[in-house]
Formats: structure tokens, C-alpha cells, sequence
């Protein structure tokens, strides 16, 4: 075995994984050892005489050297088995070890995870199939895609299928995902795809992804960082700061109980002040929840704007309830958030004020009352704030969840500082506490409400819309006169009046468009038999023949409209198939098979396939992708 030094390669274990890796890394240390041919050879493929010497030379060696040269062959072979041994493990070893030269163990190892030429020959296939069909996912990164793409054209090159360059290219523009079309298409027509290196286009590909990192994290994860914060609250807090700090220079007396009354708010009214609380008496108004009146002489009863939330209730401690968030007017519950350090993520349970939501999330969420809830989505919300849209993602969806959550332990993660301290809780994103994003004043209920402004299109998707259009959208496009009829007789509660206008329905028009007449005969079709040949393969089917076969190949002459059918076990069998109709067809017809057309699958795409074609004069055409054929269709009806 190679040894510990620093200096020398050191073998790697093999477990029965991944013996393709393994056996290009063994090989390069017997090549470093000069072992490879006793490996490949083993002792009777070994010529132990130069190729220069003469016969007489060969005897006086051998005379001379006697025994030494075959004790020298047998060492560097035991050491070549000696390797072998040493770079299996435990359960491998009891494979090689009646073993005594090392290429009857090399050949063990090879056939048992390598394959003959008939398991390598599968095995090639189905690799070809996953990487035909290896696409990028959205949430994936450009590493672990361009990590998965190689590892199979690796897997395919130990198996003897050398992909091109421009192969290799092509299939990594087309399978990544619509954000990189735009990168894709500078790369498609500022350069030519057959000279690119592969790994000129990853670099591109990379450097344009992290500008989409860059963006994504100026657009979404500092979302509170210009959160609406009173300036003139703050203004006047650093001003009182300010003289507070005056009133302690001059050391008056009464300083000490300024900082004795601000110790814990008022239990009357709730909050700071100093003195005897001005409502202490005073009835509370249960129309407003406000104090100094009662609810026949509250001043915003009559106002439409206003409306009476849900009051503070302490007696449960697993529920939140929403509260009034002081200032001027009510503040609707959408844009009220709460902040729960027992909640693992963001939640909410108002679908109208996600985008983006993603379904495929599925997760349980347990409520304060031990009930599990479904979770139906995860999205992103849209704040609107002084410096323009911010986004905060990761929300999830909880039905029935009746006040938004906003997780403390979520924030953390995102790099936010909280500080609770002084019946309030302030909001950095600095380790330093010097940039403060928010200040969160505690309620009577123990709760910390944040309002976040939602993008104002969610408003208007919860306004009432009675327009004339929405009800003859609702009735699946009805006419105006039936409407017109349903209001009159009052057979619709809510209907309001019908106002027949001349704006015209889009979808009225689309439905009453005619379907395009079929042409009554092709464009273009073949005169003589064998002219043009289409060609298809159906499978696999589920129900296998008595003969093991899942595929059937269909050969149709355009002339004549005869069809050939033939069934196959595997799709690589195509060839051989085609090899046999071609022969039989022209020799019983007596014509000369000229044009076969297919579609782009793999069997008909290969190199062994166009070589045929080529050497047989035989023109292959492929059909074209349904963009290809959409587009050549408005360009021959322009």
C-alpha cells in the first residue's frame, strides 16, 4: 500500500460505492508505482526479456541473472495485490483474498461492480435517460446542479461515452430555469456554442447569479429595515434623553422621583407619566376601549371609518388578540403583526395578503389549544415603506389563524438584534444596537403589535367590487337582458342595478370565435412509395409481452399510408430494426427508401443512427418543437 507520506498517493478505501472514481484513482497509483501492466497483463502477459536482445544475449542474462528476474516480477505483483488489498474494506476484502495475483483480483472488482459489456451497455442507457431529463430546479443552486451535471457525464465517460463539448454546453443552457434566459441568450448570441469552453459559460453563469443574490437580498430580507417610525417621537425622545441628562448635572432634588415613577406604567391608564393619573376614577368607553367616557357619548361611534376590535382579554394566555394600536384612528387587523417568541416561523392566516405562495409546502402547525392545522402554502408579503416596496418571505399560510405572527427566533436568523427592556422591545440590525429599525411599545396585553402597510392593491382585492362587469362575470358571461331580468324580478339577493354599457367583454368575443377548418388535404405529400417514411416509438407499456417486449416500433409510408409494426424489448434496438425494414421494404417494393422522418428521441438521435443514414443515403429529418411549429404557423397565415 502507498504510504503516509506526504510525498506519496495514498489509496483510497472502496466500500462497494462508486467504483468508477475508485478504480481512475487506483489507477493513477499503480501508474505512479509502474504496477499497471502486472494489473492488466498479470505475470503471463509480463515479457521479461528487452526487445532489443538477441537469443544469445537472452541466455547470457539468463544465466546470469537466473532467478532474480522472476523474483523481481513477482514482488512488484504481490505489491500491485498488496495495494488492491489494502484499498478494500471488510466486507469487500473476503471477495480477493483467495486471490494470488492482482489482476485475478482487479478482475473480480471489475466484474462484479463494473458490469460485462451487456450490464455496462443498460447501465449507459439509463444514464443517457436521466441526463436527457436532469433539469434545474427553482429553489436549487448553480453548484449543486452543475455538481449533479458533471457527475453523470463523468459516470458516462467511465462507461465509454464521451459527450462533446458543444453537447455538454447546449445541455446546460436549455435545462436551467427561466430566471437565467436572459444570461442564456447573451451566451447563445454573443458567442459561438461550438468554440465555448464549459467552463467559460459556468463562470458567466455564476457571476449572473450572484447579482440575482445581491438583488434578491436589497428587495427581500431587509424588509424592516425602513419600517414607518414616528420621526418626530424619536426627535423628541433623544431631546428628553438630552434634558434628562441636564436635570442630573444640576443635581436637583426632584430627579429621583422622575426615575421612580418611570419605573412601571400606570395601572389606571397603562401608560409613562408622572403624577396622579388623570383618569384614575374615570369610566372606560366600551365602543372605543378609550378612558375619560362612556359609550352613548363616545365621539367616534358615528364615524364610518372607525370600528370596534376585539377588547384586551389576559384571561388567556395561549391566544393573541388584537388591540388598539395607539395614534390617530384604528388600524385595521392586516396590518397588525405580532410578535411571538414561541411562533418557529412567520404566519398568517389572510391568503389575500401573500404573493408568490408557493402550495407545494406542507407542514403541521399545533395551536395554543393543541389542535394541529394544516399549512396550505408559504409566500411573500409586500410592505410599502418611505424608501420604496420591500418584501418579507417565508410566510406561512395557516388557515383559521385569525392575528399575523411575525417569529422572534425567524428575525434572529435574518441577521435583526431584539432587545425587550422597559415594557417595550427595540428592533437593530447591527450587533452594536446603533441602527434602530422599529420600537414596539408593550399593550395592557402583554402583546407587541407591528403595524406593517401591505402594498395597496391587497386593500382593493377586499373591497366590494357591484360593478355591471363582476356580475356578468359571476353568472358565467350572461347576457345584459337576463340581468337586467334577475334585478327586475328580484331573483338575486344583492343584485345591484344593471348598467348596460359598450365596453366590450374580452371573453365573450373569445367564446364565440370559430375553431380554424382542418385543410382538406396536406401541403405537401410523397408521390412514390418509400419517398418519405414516418417513424415513431411507442412504451414502455405496462403489460409486457410473452417475449419480454414493452416497445413497438411503427414505420408509415407517406404515399401509400402501409404501416409496419415492430416490437422491441429496449429502445436501443431501433437501429438494428430500422436496418431489417430498410433492407426488406426496398427489396420487395423494388423503390429506394429516401427521406425518414421521427422526432428528436434519443434512439433516433444517435451517432450510430446519422452514420447509418449518411452511408446509406437515406435523409433524416426530425419534427419540429411545438415553439418551432407555432411559430412557422404565424408566419405562413401572415
Amino acid at each position: 500500500m502507498a504510504g503516509s507520506s506526504g510525498g506519496e498517493l495514498r489509496a483510497p478505501i472502496f466500500n462497494g460505492e462508486n467504483y468508477d472514481f475508485w478504480s481512475i484513482r487506483m489507477k493513477t497509483i499503480f501508474k505512479s508505482h509502474g504496477l499497471w501492466d502486472f494489473v492488466i497483463k498479470g505475470l503471463d502477459g509480463m515479457d521479461m526479456k528487452k526487445s532489443d536482445e538477441s537469443d544469445d544475449q537472452k541466455k547470457e542474462r539468463e544465466e546470469s541473472s537466473g532467478k532474480g528476474m522472476v523474483a523481481e516480477v513477482l514482488m512488484k505483483d504481490a505489491k500491485a495485490l498488496g495495494l488492491i488489498q489494502g484499498a478494500v474494506s471488510e466486507e469487500i476484502f473476503p471477495r480477493i483474498s483467495h486471490e494470488e495475483t492482482s489482476k485475478g483480483a482487479w478482475s473480480i472488482l471489475q466484474q462484479e461492480f463494473h458490469g460485462d459489456k451487456q450490464v455496462r451497455s443498460v447501465k449507459l442507457q439509463g444514464l443517457r435517460r436521466e441526463f436527457e431529463y436532469t433539469r434545474m430546479k427553482d429553489d436549487e443552486s448553480l453548484t449543486v446542479y452543475v455538481t449533479k451535471l458533471f457527475d453523470l457525464i463523468n459516470q458516462m465517460r467511465s462507461y465509454g461515452e464521451e459527450l462533446p463539448r458543444e453537447r455538454i454546453v447546449q445541455k446546460l443552457l436549455i435545462s436551467l430555469p427561466s430566471t437565467y434566459d436572459s444570461i442564456c441568450s447573451v451566451i447563445e448570441h454573443s458567442r459561438d456554442l461550438n468554440e465555448i469552453e464549459v467552463q467559460e459559460v459556468v463562470a458567466s453563469l455564476k457571476s449572473f447569479e450572484l447579482r440575482l443574490d445581491r438583488h434578491s437580498e436589497n428587495r427581500t430580507e431587509k424588509a424592516f429595515a425602513s419600517l414607518s417610525v414616528d420621526a418626530k417621537q424619536t426627535k423628541t425622545g433623544e431631546q428628553n434623553s438630552k434634558q434628562n441628562k441636564n436635570w442630573k448635572s444640576k443635581g436637583k432634588k426632584w430627579d429621583n422621583k422622575a426615575s421612580e415613577g418611570t419605573k412601571t406604567p400606570c395601572k389606571h391608564c397603562g401608560k409613562l407619566h408622572f403624577g396622579e393619573c388623570r383618569f384614575k376614577g374615570k369610566p372606560k368607553c366600551y365602543n372605543c376601549d378609550k378612558l375619560g367616557h362612556i359609550a352613548k357619548d363616545c365621539y367616534s361611534k358615528n364615524t364610518p371609518q372607525q370600528v370596534n376590535y376585539a377588547t384586551q382579554v389576559e384571561a388567556a394566555p395561549t391566544m393573541f388578540y388584537a388591540s388598539n394600536v395607539s395614534g390617530a384612528g384604528v388600524t385595521r387587523d392586516e396590518e397588525i403583526w405580532y410578535l411571538d417568541s414561541g411562533c418557529s416561523n412567520h404566519m398568517t392566516g389572510k391568503e389575500d395578503l401573500l404573493v408568490d405562495i408557493d402550495r407545494k409546502v406542507t407542514a403541521k402547525v399545533e395551536m395554543g389549544t393543541g389542535q394541529l392545522v394544516e399549512v396550505t402554502g408559504k409566500g411573500t408579503i409586500v410592505v410599502e415603506t418611505k424608501a420604496g416596496k420591500r418584501h418579507i418571505k417565508e410566510i406561512m399560510l395557516v388557515p383559521g389563524l385569525k392575528e399575523n405572527l411575525l417569529s422572534v427566533g425567524q428575525m434572529i436568523e435574518h441577521g435583526y438584534y431584539l432587545v425587550f427592556r422597559d415594557h417595550k422591545v427595540e428592533i437593530y440590525n447591527d450587533s452594536s444596537h446603533t441602527n434602530l429599525v422599529a420600537k414596539v411599545q408593550m399593550k395592557g396585553n402583554r402583546s407587541f403589535p407591528l403595524k406593517l402597510q401591505a402594498e395597496m392593491h391587497f386593500a382593493y382585492r377586499a373591497s366590494a367590487d357591484h360593478s355591471t362587469d363582476l356580475w356578468h362575470r359571476r353568472f358565467g358571461h350572461l347576457n345584459m337582458s337576463s340581468l337586467k331580468l334577475l334585478k327586475e324580478q328580484d331573483m338575486v339577493v344583492g343584485l345591484p342595478e344593471i348598467k348596460e354599457d359598450r365596453q366590450v367583454c374580452e371573453g365573450c368575443v373569445l367564446g364565440k370565435q370559430s375553431r380554424e377548418a382542418f385543410p382538406r388535404e396536406a401541403i405537401s405529400r410523397a408521390s412514390t412509395p418509400l419517398e418519405l417514411i414516418h417513424s415513431d416509438i411507442c412504451g414502455p407499456m405496462q403489460t409486457v409481452t410473452k417475449t419480454g417486449n414493452r416497445f413497438f416500433l411503427t414505420f408509415i409510408d407517406d404515399c401509400t399510408r402501409m404501416c409496419w409494426v415492430y416490437f422491441l424489448r429496449h429502445k436501443s434496438e431501433a437501429l438494428c430494426v430500422f436496418k431489417k425494414f430498410k433492407a426488406t421494404v426496398e427489396l420487395q417494393s423494388g423503390y429506394k427508401l429516401k427521406q425518414l422522418r421521427s422526432d428528436r428521441g434519443g434512439e433516433y438521435t444517435s451517432v450510430e443512427f446519422e452514420r447509418f443514414c449518411d452511408n446509406a443515403g437515406c435523409k433524416h429529418e426530425f419534427l419540429a418543437t411545438n415553439e418551432t411549429r407555432t411559430l412557422y404557423k404565424i408566419i405562413l397565415y401572415l
